[in-house]
């Protein structure tokens, strides 16, 4: 066995030499990437024959741009800037940056438009390369004018001949050297393998009762969660995170500070879409840039994002008797010690979770519970369509068994008189529907007719994949969840305990 594994080791060396020598005196080999074309990107929106495209401006109208209001003034939509960077999300730009947001872009900036787009500033035709990279382009020059006093015609032959032939016993050493240090690999593993194998045919059969006499089976994976059900008839979709008072409390105060101050500076409120908590500090992501925050808010991010220290936010009053900004806001999940909330009503059509259906119901079934127990919810209405939440029936809940049971429901159930906003207002009027599979096509159009409606009642959720999802979510079997276009990556499982207080 020895003999064997030293010919064998033996065999190898000789081939790794044979490889090693060849390769050092053969320049293609030495030098592959010589021989490969340039790797240069290139997004679906450059292929197309004529794209049209915008070059971001330091300002417009005294104002930073940005994609909410470029989408406005070109495309007739500011809520169309999620398609303006799905265009462009990864899109490599003259600066070196990348467009990995939403809400952050740069002046200089090229942007690819919808197709539709129009308006002063649009431009139509192939896109401007990229620069070359400047080290690569300045090396040759560099080189040229490191000593210009040096004769070209007496320096060329001792170059040359410092290049071609070098130091020869330098070159053996190292390749003798590589060659050594595989070899001494190779044995080693070798060597390893062989005892394996040895200690495997001298181990004894395996017997019942005695699991280490030989290699044991790998061991099931646990269940999902250890914890006891409550008594009773577990649903699907049951949540796995408990709802987390203490949090809901802190969120809730400090929107209520935020509009506390704006009415008592006689400013507007600015739109929230998503708020981050974590254990000494609150961040509130805006739709579109403020100005001037009141106290004790701190703008950073170009405005984009309003962020205060829960110590200051407790110091300061908060009326009970004002309108949420975000009455259909729900947890994300979690990254790290930070919770990430998102306030659907900013959703402009169907809100898509695929992926992991289990996962996706769990899920849903947390923001239903969300929705129905958070302060800043007020009156949102909640109809779930093929999906049982683990709440029972009350007023503002409704559980039907189909999805066109729920689109009825959703359709007859609009409250006379009774408006939202999507940038905010009261929770009266507002509903959620959450479908547990995707809709045919003749229920997907009264789905949009639902998402269309003027005052922006309803909310669409569908479990599974559509064509149709503006917002789309995907989950994982680990609780994963990317929300796509929102640039946000969590944890769907349980928050940690005392978050919040």
């Amino acid at each position: 066995m020895a003999r064997r594994t030293f010919r064998r080791a033996s065999t190898l060396v000789l081939g790794l030499m044979l490889a090693v020598t060849v390769g050092a005196g053969s320049p293609a080999l030495a030098s592959p990437s010589s021989s490969l074309p340039g790797l240069h990107g290139s997004s679906l929106a450059e292929k197309r024959a004529d794209p049209k495209w915008y070059v971001v401006q330091s300002s417009y109208k005294g104002q930073p741009e940005f994609l909410f209001e470029i989408a406005e003034r070109f495309l007739g939509d500011g809520n169309r800037n999620l398609e303006i960077f799905e265009l462009n999300k990864g899109r490599l730009q003259f600066d070196g940056k990348r467009v990995q947001t939403a809400e952050a872009i740069e002046p200089g900036w090229i942007l690819v438009l919808p197709d539709d787009a129009k308006g002063d500033g649009v431009n139509i035709g192939p896109l401007p390369p990229l620069p070359e990279d400047p080290d690569a382009s300045g090396a040759p020059s560099a080189a040229a004018s490191e000593s210009p006093d040096t004769d070209p015609t007496a320096a060329a032959p001792g170059a040359a001949d410092s290049t071609s032939n070098g130091s020869p016993l330098l070159v053996i050493l190292l390749i003798v050297g590589v060659v050594l240090i595989l070899a001494g690999l190779v044995i080693g593993f070798l060597l390893i393998r062989r005892r394996r194998n040895a200690a495997d045919k001298s181990a004894p059969a395996a017997t019942p009762g005695l699991p280490y006499a030989s290699p044991a089976p790998k061991a099931p994976k646990p269940p999902k969660t250890t914890k006891p059900r409550r008594k009773g008839k577990s649903a699907p979709g049951m949540s796995a995170r408990t709802f987390d008072t203490a949090a809901a409390w802190t969120v809730d105060r400090a929107l209520r500070v935020l509009v506390t101050g704006s009415e008592a500076a006689g400013r507007p409120v600015p739109p929230v879409y998503g708020v981050s908590l974590d254990d000494t500090r609150i961040s509130l992501r805006l739709a579109v840039p403020g100005g001037d925050p009141t106290e004790p808010w701190e703008a950073v991010e170009s405005g984009r994002v309003w962020q205060s220290s829960l110590r200051d936010l407790q110091a300061l009053p908060a009326r009970n008797d004002v309108v949420s900004p975000t009455p259909r806001l729900v947890t994300l999940g979690t990254t790290g010690v930070t919770r990430e909330l998102v306030d659907l009503g900013q959703a402009t059509g169907v809100i898509s979770i695929e992926g992991d259906g289990s996962v996706a119901r769990e899920l849903v079934g947390a923001w239903v519970e969300e929705l129905i127990r958070s302060p800043w919810a007020d009156d949102v209405r909640v109809i779930a369509g093929d999906v049982r939440p683990h709440l029972p029936e009350m007023e503002r809940l409704s559980s039907l068994g189909s999805i066109r049971d729920a689109l009825t429901t959703a359709e007859g159930d609009v409250a006379e008189g009774a408006y939202a906003l999507r940038n905010g207002g009261s929770g009266a009027g507002l509903g959620v529907l959450i479908l547990g599979s995707p809709p045919g096509a003749r229920d997907m159009e009264r789905v949009q007719n639902l998402v269309n409606r003027p005052d922006a009642a309803w909310v669409v959720i569908v479990v599974g994949q559509t064509r149709q999802g503006r917002w789309r979510f995907t989950v994982h079997p680990d609780g994963r969840l990317d929300t796509g276009a929102l640039g946000l990556n969590v944890y769907t499982g349980r928050v940690p305990a005392g978050q919040g207080n």
